[in-house]
This record gives structure tokens, sequence and C-alpha cells, in this order.
């Protein structure tokens, strides 16, 4: 069985949806806020009205005389006031996540869907050190877009465009998550997942002292806790997952095709004295008598020349190595950026948006190993992505 390639697409997995369904999705990435918004406002009536104001702060006088509830100010207070200091945490990144959606920077313009492949350019992804490729050694082309495509970017079928770095559409943010928004993403479903867990525990507790004096359970209340508790499951889930993701530099798409192999395309800037043959990449049968701890071995697809002259090698990774595998740390920080301020402060874009020479993203290890084999292997060759690198 062929590799499976990052980023490729077979024809029986291409995407066959309808403009009827592309409507509906972008029709619940506007329901689902709305609806959130109006779940935020019944939490708000329930916790602060009905709970610190009519039972904590000013019970009324059938509660004390009959079942001597006494008013807790103090406790009514403090709650409004951490609610409401929870409550403004998750509604800036919130509007700052629908600000940037609505904005669409990650999306990229299609082409007329009459241009073949051999008429697109591919002089704007040619320009770095290395890039994603296909076995020719060019960019990865979209078929649907007729466009091809930064690294990273793949096609998002309910919008029918290609996103860069994208990480999946979700309804409940407000449409797609993708390099520009992933950052303000982590943010909400982080301090969702802070307010949601108080906004259970503080009725969960309330309630409970209500039915031990009075032997009621109001509707409402049941209800907030309920919405608390499953939007807290969730949002704690989502926040964990993205977490993750982002420590060891993995998209959500980029997690699914997980185990598949990349062809990188490296500059190169001096030719070697004597080339050696490009390499095929192994059968089942060769790779079954390989040593499996020769992490080394990275077959050398093609050498080709590109626009402008400019002459590529075409490698390929081996399988799970992924492209862009850094620290968790240093994963962290390219999308969330380099201080606490800016991992809790939805005000700054994700540092990975800086474009550097060397490529749309900053490589793993793995990329420059790579390049180094191709040197030791090849005496005088020279690759532009370890000159940039000194």
């Amino acid at each position: 069985m062929a590799p499976f390639v990052v980023g490729s697409q077979k024809p029986e997995a291409r995407d066959n949806t309808t403009p009827l369904e592309q409507r509906l999705g972008l029709a619940t990435a506007v329901v689902m806020p709305i609806l959130e918004i109006g779940a935020l406002g019944y939490v708000t009536w329930v916790v602060c009205y009905l709970i610190c104001i009519q039972y904590l702060l000013n019970p009324s006088t059938d509660l004390r005389q009959s079942f001597g509830v006494q008013p807790r100010r103090s406790t009514g207070i403090a709650i409004i006031v951490v609610y409401a200091i929870l409550l403004f945490c998750l509604m800036v990144p919130f509007l700052r996540l629908l600000q940037v959606i609505w904005a669409k920077p990650d999306l990229l313009s299609p082409a007329e869907s009459t241009r073949e492949k051999k008429d697109a350019d591919p002089r704007s992804i040619e320009q770095y050190d290395a890039y994603i490729c296909d076995y020719e050694g060019l960019p990865l082309f979209c078929d649907k877009c007729r466009i091809f495509k930064p690294d990273r970017t793949h096609h998002c079928k309910e919008l029918g465009r290609c996103v860069r770095k994208m990480d999946h559409f979700c309804p409940w943010a407000g449409g797609i998550i993708g390099e520009t928004t992933h950052k303000y993403f982590m943010q909400f479903v982080g301090y969702t997942a802070l307010y949601t867990t108080f906004i259970w525990i503080v009725v969960a507790i309330f309630l409970a002292d209500r039915l031990s004096k009075t032997g009621s359970r109001p509707g409402p209340w049941i209800g907030a806790l309920v919405l608390g508790v499953l939007f807290c499951i969730f949002a704690f889930t989502m926040s964990c997952m993205t977490g993750y993701n982002l420590c060891i530099n993995y998209t959500s798409v980029e997690a699914i095709q997980r185990g598949g192999v990349s062809n990188i395309a490296f500059l190169i800037t001096r030719m070697p004295h004597e080339p050696k043959l490009p390499q095929t990449p192994p059968t089942s049968s060769e790779s079954d008598v390989k040593d499996p701890e020769a992490d080394d071995d990275w077959p050398v697809l093609r050498i080709t020349q590109r626009s402008g002259g400019r002459s590529f090698v075409v490698m390929q990774t081996k399988p799970f190595q992924h492209p862009w595998s850094t620290t968790m740390m240093q994963g962290w920080t390219d999308t969330m950026g380099a201080s606490f301020l800016q991992w809790v402060l939805p005000i700054q874009h994700s540092p990975s948006k800086k474009r550097s020479r060397s490529g749309e993203f900053r490589w793993g290890e793995v990329v420059y190993d790579m390049a180094k084999k191709y040197q030791r292997d090849n005496p005088g060759a020279r690759l532009a992505l370890l000159e940039g690198r000194r």
C-alpha cells in the first residue's frame, strides 16, 4: 500500500459537500453563538438573582419564618463579584474570537475553477528554504480552490475555501479555527471551563442547602446546574485536547492524519560534486529487513528545478515524523505567545504568523536532521535551510 502523504487527497476522499450542507453549516455557526449568549443570560439570572439576591442577600419572609433561612449578605456579594470577573474573562476572548473569525484573515481566495495545476503559480511558496511538496517537488495543490496551498493549509468543506493552519470548523465558536483564531479559541474554551466549573459548584452547593432546609428543588436552579455540568465537561475536554495539540504542535487535521509521511523540498544553494541518484521509497519487503532504530533513513525522491532556475531536493519523512515537532513549551509559545500575559489576554495574534525565510512555520528538528544527512551523503552540497540557521 502506498504511504499516506500528509496534505494529499485521494479521489475517493474528496469533498462531496452539497451547497445545502454548506449553508446549514454556516447557519449553525451563527445560531450557536446566539444560543450560548442566551444560556449565559439564563445562568446569570439564576446565579445572581435567584440564588444571590432572593436566597442569600434578601430571602423572602416565608423562607425566614417557615424554614429559618437567614440572610448571608457577604456570601451573596462575594459570589456576584467572582461571577462577574469570570463572566468578563469569558466574554472578552469570546467576542475577540468572533471578531477575528468574521474578519476571515486565514481564508485563501480560490482561483477560477477552470485553471489547471500546470497554470497555477507556485512562486509564493517556493520562495522558502523548504516547503511541503508532492513527489514532483511542487507545493501541494487544492483541486477545489485550484491553488497551491501554503504549508499546513487545508480545505474547509463548510466554507468551500482553503484555510491557513486549519484546525477545525466549530459552530460553537462561530466558525473556522485556524492560524489566527487558534490562540483565542484556546483562551475561550479555557475560560469557559473555569466559568462553568464555578457555576455548577455554586448551584450544587446552594441547591443542596435549600433542599435540606426547605425540601424544594426549584426548576431554574436544576436547569442551571445541568447546563453548568454539561458545558463544563465539554469545555474542559476541549481545553485539554486543544492545549495538548498546541504543545505537540499539531492541528486537529494533522492529528487525524498522524502516522503518514510528508515530502519536503529543500532549496539547494550549491550542488554536490557527485550527486547520488535519488532513492525510491522502500517497499514493504525492503523496510522489513531494515533496522527499525535507523531514524535517519530518509529517502531522496528526486532533484528538481523550479521557478527562477532554483534547484530543490525532495526528501521524505518516516511515518509518524511531524515536520513541525518541537519541544512542548516551544509548541505552546508558538501559538499562545512568549509571556504569561499573552497566554491569558486575547490581544496579540499568535507569533507563528510571523513568516521567516526558512518556511511558513518553524521547522522541527527532524527536518534539520534530514537536511544535515543530505549534506553528509553528498559532499559539496549546501542547503539554504542550514545556512539560514547559522
